[in-house]
């Protein structure tokens, strides 16, 4: 199966508002995708001072809404760290369990695999392998590539997995780099790097991914801030057109990063993350659970800046003008996380699309 080619690769936390904005995109533009998503660990109940739910509790549910969600087409499934050797009442581990309910439901589902999960995970990854005759998604970090037995790391784990290269998808994940710029220097030591990775073009498909934006840097009432990762990418592709051109990824919206926080501390701002052509043009307010009324205002704002797309462009385009006329509710801060991831993947399917018939692609 793999990622087909010139396939968007979002890496997707399997919440509420992102997997809601998953299910609203159109039939084409689900045909576009191929997610990566990764299943969160478990939250703590700061009031009661234990987890909200048992292992069990958080992961039972995940197979069905994906069916729901996502149906029958490919997705990459990974794991936070945290759940690796939890059990679930069955007493299986949680990644087996999680794919022995997706294969029952018929979805299909790709592994993944990185330098530092080995032992039982490991012989998990076999096991599925074998089963399924899906590969295995190896996901390795900007450190990893980086090492100089970058090679060895690599045709080691494909061994002790049993499986080619021709069976695997290599991604790149490059997460939140400390800067991404300039491009073209950045560009280069990349290309340079991935040009020394023994037998590129044999790998089933090869992603690079990573994330510039930082909310919590973004002050009210907002600004505009540079889509570094896609503007790296198209350099990198130019860097690489001899090599092989890598698909594109990102993490939408949203940070790599998992964070615990005690939300009866915290009073998120309402805002709206809006992407445009190589930019986010981010409005910022006052608390929302103080001012839900604020979101009118920002989607106001949104469709007067010049890169509002129509109410007709996507779902997340169309709740803002419906909220902005009145003819909806302002919502949660869920409604406006889907709005905003919702419109994003609808933007870089089209970006990718352009990206690709124009010849620069792979």
């Amino acid at each position: 199966m793999g990622i087909a080619k010139h396939h968007y690769v979002p890496a997707l936390k399997w919440r509420m508002g992102e997997y809601q904005a998953l299910f609203r995109l159109s039939d084409a533009q689900k045909d576009a995708i191929t997610p990566l998503i990764m299943i969160p660990p478990r939250e703590y109940d700061f009031e009661e001072l234990r987890m909200k739910k048992t292992i069990h509790e958080h992961i039972e549910p995940f197979a069905k809404r994906m069916l729901n969600k996502w149906g029958t087409r490919p997705a990459i499934i990974d794991i936070h760290d945290s759940l690796e050797e939890a059990i679930m009442n069955s007493g299986d581990r949680v990644y087996p369990y999680i794919f022995e309910k997706l294969r029952e439901l018929e979805c299909n589902a790709i592994p993944v695999i990185n330098f530092r999960r080995g032992g039982l995970f490991s012989s998990d990854i076999i096991q599925l392998i074998a089963t399924d005759s899906q590969g295995v998604a190896l996901r390795i970090s900007l450190e990893d590539l980086m090492t100089p037995s970058i090679n060895s790391d690599i045709s080691s784990k494909l061994y002790e997995l049993q499986v080619n290269r021709s069976e695997t998808d290599l991604i790149i994940d490059l997460q939140e780099p400390e800067s991404f710029e300039p491009y073209t220097d950045f560009s280069a030591a990349l290309a340079s790097t991935i040009g020394d990775i023994d037998h590129l073009t044999q790998f089933r498909s090869f992603v690079i991914t990573g994330m510039s934006l930082k909310l919590s840097n973004i002050k009210k009432p907002g600004n505009v801030t540079p889509r570094h990762e896609w503007n790296l990418y198209k350099q990198l592709a130019a860097d690489l057109v001899d090599l092989r051109v890598p698909s594109y990824g990102d993490y939408t919206i949203e940070t790599p990063q998992f964070a615990e926080q005690d939300m009866r501390k915290m009073k998120p701002a309402g805002k709206i993350v809006y992407t445009s052509e190589d930019s986010w043009f981010v409005t910022k307010g006052s608390a929302f659970r103080d001012n839900p009324a604020q979101m009118q205002d920002h989607c106001r704002i949104v469709v007067g800046s010049g890169h509002y797309c129509g109410a007709n462009y996507s779902y997340g385009d169309k709740r803002i003008q419906d909220t902005l006329n009145g003819t909806t509710n302002t919502g949660n801060l869920s409604t406006w996380k889907q709005v905003g991831v919702n419109h994003h993947l609808a933007k870089v399917v089209d970006q990718l699309a352009s990206f690709h018939a124009s010849g620069t692609g792979p």
